[in-house]
């Protein structure tokens, strides 16, 4: 009996040996595996971030795939846009935006050889200057973005 117990103790271990082995480390603070890929991911996330605080609409454009296609989640054709509509939009909003503060969680990140997804959730809070007068305005939203690698570089497909 003594040796059917060590025997199931050894197993057991060996099991645990092999499970800890295959397992990825988390990022601190999150659920997300402590990869390059992903602190890669992360690490364009914060530029984004710190692009869009500092208003730089060309520092954003650097990070975003000339591919870039944004549908707004829904299937109005309408209120979609590509890269050069992202350039101009950013362009105009940032002109009129004294403030922005833009905080981002990154809930998950999913990558599939040179494709990838964040799963964020986001909370900006902005101050305008429009024609109408002042404006605050505070947004707490989800997104996916979306990206693809190109060389050794991810660029932002959509989600912003």
């Amino acid at each position: 009996m003594p040796f059917m117990r060590l025997g199931a103790v050894s197993l057991l271990a060996a099991c645990a040996l092999v499970s800890t082995a295959c397992a990825h480390s988390k990022i601190p603070g999150t659920e997300i595996d402590d990869t390059d890929e992903n602190q890669e991911l992360l690490g364009v996330i914060s530029a984004y971030t710190r692009a869009v605080e500092s208003r730089d609409a060309d520092a954003v454009l650097a990070m975003v795939s000339p591919r870039y296609f944004e549908d707004n989640g829904n299937t109005d054709r309408t209120d979609d846009y590509d890269y050069q509509g992202l350039a101009d939009t950013l362009k105009a909003d940032f002109e009129h935006t004294k403030t922005l503060q833009l905080e981002v969680r990154v809930d998950d990140i999913k990558v599939k050889d040179d494709t990838a997804e964040a799963f964020i959730l986001f909370n900006v809070r902005g101050h305008a200057d429009l024609p109408s007068g002042a404006l605050w305005k505070t947004l707490t939203d989800r997104a996916r973005m979306r990206f693809e690698r190109q060389g050794k570089k991810w660029l932002i497909l959509s989600g912003i």
